[in-house]
């Protein structure tokens, strides 16, 4: 308080019930000040009929760098030009009356040239008969940083989404693609546009759709956190693809189930090389043939069907004629030809549900399924030995179930009998315990 306020109210003789009210009223004045002072908030109080600033705390003070002791009588239109809008130019008061409360909506240009971005809101009193204007602002750096920490979060997060090398999706509760990125929708052969107006059962192969309706119930049962599983879909121009699938449930903060998340992956052609590699295994490389782990399978599963069909089947031991002296005079690579040569005359001359397989060097096994009598099976061998062919062979047969009824055994004797045939002269067949004639 002044001193010529205090002499005013001495000279006036002020009664005590009045000095009393005097000293109430400055402690309500001191109590509003402080809390204003200790507002987190920086609070301007505007006289509008002449625009000039009443009331200012100290957030208010450090925020627009303003001297206390400089202020009495401020115009409000000081402050304003220091206030830049998002377009850059400078608001009015009465733009402030309607501007909404929004953190960074006004830049406050700092006498450095930098700006701090800042949350303002004006409002309308009327104290006393004065008509005021009070003006709420705070330092929306923070937010405003967090914001567009968020954003650029946000901003790398979907272009992880749409550019990631492995296929991403959402898909609803109910089954349908979501939100896909251009690597799914590349494997699954569909613009992004259709593949969202698809569910995922209308791509998924129909032998493969029931175990994706299993690892989808597991999800929204909470059994499983997540499910890794290899399925077909079906491209848009009807080709399967292979694809290994990563699937869990997004939920919500109460637990809620929201959407599925799932990470394709294509595996075509890792599923080609597997099925090379089972190739490799079970056939030789050099004829294209099944080698003796192929014919183990095969045989064994002839020999389940014959006996529960009551058939014969014939088992052939095959040895080429004279290949020794074919890689003599002529190398190994001729040897090799005409290995290739006879394999393919073995395979043209039998039935396609028989088999013919190499089991080594220059050994050949003929498996004759589903015949009869043994007069089938020398049908068939009489074709073999007749044809022409690089170099002649030398088989041996045994027949299933008169000399043998496992695929050891059978081949142990079929060996026997081959070389009974080879004692001939080769270029011959001979039965097991049989003269070389049916």
């Amino acid at each position: 308080m002044s001193t010529s306020s205090v002499a005013i109210f001495s000279s006036t003789a002020m009664a005590p019930d009045g000095a009393e009210r005097l000293a109430r009223l400055e402690d309500e004045l001191a109590l509003a000040r402080a809390a204003l002072d200790g507002s987190a908030e920086g609070v301007v109080v505007v006289d509008t009929r002449t625009w000039r600033v009443r009331q200012i705390n100290a957030p208010a003070l450090v925020l627009l760098e303003l001297d206390g002791a400089a202020l009495p009588g401020i115009g409000f239109d000081a402050i304003c030009r220091r206030l830049r809008t998002e377009d850059g130019s400078t608001p009015t008061p009465a733009a402030l009356l309607l501007a909404p409360p929004e953190d960074g909506a006004y830049r406050f240009i700092r006498a450095d040239g930098g700006a701090v971005p800042v949350a303002l809101r004006a409002t309308r009193a009327c104290v006393a008969g004065r008509d005021l204007l009070v003006v709420a602002l705070r330092d929306a750096s923070a937010r405003v940083r967090t914001a567009s920490e968020l954003g650029a979060a946000s901003t790398r997060c979907g272009i992880t989404f749409s550019q990631a090398a492995i296929g991403l999706a959402h898909v609803t509760l109910d089954g349908r693609w979501s939100r896909v990125n251009a690597r799914l929708a590349a494997i699954v052969g569909y613009p992004e546009a259709e593949l969202l107006a698809l569910t995922v059962r209308q791509t998924t192969h129909p032998d493969d759709t029931d175990n994706d309706a299993l690892a989808y119930r597991r999800l929204l049962d909470g059994d499983i956190p997540y499910t890794t599983r290899e399925k077909r879909y079906v491209r848009k121009d009807g080709t399967p693809v292979w694809v290994s699938v990563n699937s869990s449930l997004a939920r919500g903060a109460d637990g809620t189930p929201q959407y599925f998340i799932a990470m394709v992956e294509d595996i075509t052609e890792r599923k080609r090389s597997e099925r090379r590699i089972r190739h490799l295994a079970t056939h030789d490389a050099m004829t294209g043939l099944p080698n003796r782990a192929g014919l183990q399978q095969h045989l064994d599963g002839a020999l389940r069907a014959a006996r529960a069909a009551g058939l014969r089947v014939g088992v052939a031991f095959v040895d080429m004629d004279k290949l020794k002296q074919i890689n003599d005079a002529q190398g190994h690579e001729a040897g090799d030809l005409a290995l290739v040569d006879l394999a393919r005359q073995l395979r043209g001359q039998v039935r396609g549900e028989d088999m013919v397989a190499r089991i080594g060097g220059d050994e050949f096994v003929i498996v004759l399924s589903d015949v009869a009598a043994r007069a089938d099976i020398a049908a068939i061998l009489d074709r073999v030995v007749r044809a022409p062919a690089a170099a002649a062979c030398s088989i041996g047969v045994s027949v299933f179930p008169d000399d043998g009824m496992d695929a050891r055994t059978l081949l142990r004797h079929a060996d026997t009998a081959m070389y009974r045939a080879k004692q001939a002269g080769g270029a011959g067949y001979a039965f097991f315990h049989s003269t070389g004639t049916p």
